[in-house]
């Protein structure tokens, strides 16, 4: 499955706050601030994770619970950056939400949903091209080969799934993280201004 045959996915890798994260124009501060929320959307990406993992036929396991131990390092790694308490946004909330209402489809349809999320956020990551004004850890971590090969398999699995559903459906539910994710970057800017001066 390719992302960039559905609508939507340009305005993933096109958002005003990936473009002055490209042009070091996200301090310190404020970037921590959107890292906030984005720790918040990996506690519920880990459980729809876990979600999956149950009910995955036995060839998908191994790839799923590797994403779910690629979480709890994600996790992991998050809370030894010592970020600050900010609350849950609203924006971040409906994501939430979100996640948990995949919980309660079919495996296919969760596993869709869950490849695009995670390929829309290293295609958006992957759009920045080396960033000098924020430690290196965050792009080697986010474009690490070994997230590029789950980011791989996710996408096989994705496709195994899609092909026992209905387009309409798959069509549906791409377009539905999309949306979701599209808000996400809206909101990150949001989050930036409320933490400071930008530059």
């Amino acid at each position: 499955m390719d992302l960039k045959g559905f609508e939507g996915w340009v305005g993933i890798v096109d958002q005003p706050f990936l473009t002055r994260l490209r042009q070091g124009r996200v301090g310190r501060r404020a970037f921590e601030g959107w890292l906030v929320q984005e720790r918040c959307l990996y506690e519920g990406i880990l459980g729809l994770q876990t979600s999956l993992l149950r009910r995955a036929p036995p060839p998908h396991r191994l790839i799923v619970a590797q994403a779910l131990v690629i979480t709890i390092e994600e996790l992991d790694w998050m809370e030894s950056l010592e970020l600050p308490n900010l609350p849950v946004h609203p924006v971040r909330l409906e994501y939430l939400d979100f996640l948990e209402t995949l919980e309660h489809e079919s495996y296919e349809v969760g596993t869709v949903a869950h490849w695009v999320r995670q390929r829309a956020f290293f295609d958006a990551w992957r759009s920045l091209g080396p960033l000098e004004d924020l430690p290196g850890e965050f792009s080697e971590h986010w474009l690490a080969p070994e997230t590029q090969a789950l980011t791989h398999d996710l996408g096989s699995l994705a496709l195994e799934a899609a092909n026992n559903l209905p387009q309409g459906v798959v069509d549906e539910w791409v377009a539905r993280v999309l949306a979701q994710e599209q808000s996400s970057w809206q909101m990150a800017l949001q989050v930036a201004f409320s933490s400071g001066p930008l530059d």
